[in-house]
């Protein structure tokens, strides 16, 4: 029987860069940097660390002394960033923005951007510079991002973004919004555009800004009103490639039944290609087809359910899916 202790230094390189992914970059380093020559090499050529910015980190200004070599940041507090050490980043994620912050977001910087995240609802709208950068060909590898409180400037032209998703919750809601990004990421795919509240859509029906990438659409309302149909009619019809909708809303404004037949209307018309769809729909006490009715309405209303409550202060909803 073989005896002989195993030590670390025996493992294969190959070996101890997976047992090193599992361990904090501040520990990697106090544990294991100057042990010798080898582990040294090892540990400078790895380039996916993984980092959190805590708020309550007591040195906040303090930039990591392997800086380059992480790849993903999350940043939880709201000092500034000097992203120039930094240049490795794939994933950013601000969850407490300033405009300090957006502001240094700059593509010499973090010139390998993949994922950006500026993701508390709550922050003021600093973005504007930031979005001028977002909606261009600066940030060459940028493909996901999400922004919340998003900010335009409408004297400035957005062009050529290489974004594939991009989920945005405006603080107010302009119609041209959609002129901006159909303009600028003529390779979105998947559209998120979350908790659009009291909405005022009046854009001419006879402008077309026709996207034909687009094949995932996410509309979230907080409330809707009058002008509901106008605005999904208009949308859907610039679509007319889309595969996968879902329509959540929140609030129902609306003093009548919602008219689920015209909803059903407008995917026959304008968006032929939907393969999965989903909404979600208060009733506000209104419902007087039944659900094998609704069904009927469309192919894709496969699934239709009622959700009804015993406490009066929440809302029934109908939710219908295309689901088997």
């Amino acid at each position: 029987m073989n005896n002989a202790i195993s030590t670390i230094e025996t493992f294969s390189n190959e070996l101890l860069i997976e047992i090193f992914e599992y361990i904090s970059p501040y520990d990697l380093y106090k544990a294991f940097f100057n042990l010798n020559r080898r582990f040294n090499f090892i540990i400078k050529s790895l380039n996916n660390f993984h980092v959190i910015l805590q708020e309550d980190w007591d040195d906040k200004r303090n930039i990591p002394f392997f800086a380059s070599q992480i790849s993903k940041l999350i940043i939880k507090h709201d000092d500034f960033i000097d992203f120039s050490y930094y240049s490795n980043i794939r994933l950013l994620k601000l969850t407490m923005p300033t405009e300090n912050q957006c502001n240094a977001i700059q593509p010499s910087l973090l010139p390998y951007l993949e994922y950006l995240y500026i993701s508390n609802f709550f922050f003021s709208d600093h973005s504007k510079q930031l979005c001028r950068l977002i909606f261009s060909p600066a940030f060459s590898y940028l493909r996901i991002c999400q922004i919340d409180r998003i900010t335009l400037d409408e004297s400035h032209s957005y062009l050529c973004s290489p974004l594939h998703q991009l989920t945005i919750s405006p603080s107010t809601w302009k119609s041209n919004i959609y002129q901006y990004i159909f303009n600028a990421c003529p390779n979105l795919v998947d559209l998120r555009i979350i908790r659009l509240r009291n909405l005022s859509f009046k854009l001419s029906s006879n402008i077309i800004y026709s996207h034909t990438s687009l094949r995932c659409l996410y509309i979230h309302f907080y409330s809707i009103e009058d002008d509901w149909y106008d605005h999904i009619e208009w949308l859907l019809s610039n679509v007319p490639n889309l595969e996968n909708f879902i329509f959540i809303i929140d609030q129902n404004e609306l003093n009548i039944e919602f008219p689920f037949n015209s909803l059903a209307d407008l995917l026959m018309q304008h968006v032929p290609n939907l393969i999965n769809f989903k909404t979600k729909i208060p009733l506000n006490n209104f419902l007087s087809n039944d659900l094998n009715t609704i069904k009927r309405f469309h192919p894709l209303f496969t699934n239709v359910k009622f959700y009804g409550y015993i406490n009066k202060n929440l809302n029934s909803y109908l939710l219908i899916t295309s689901q088997k």
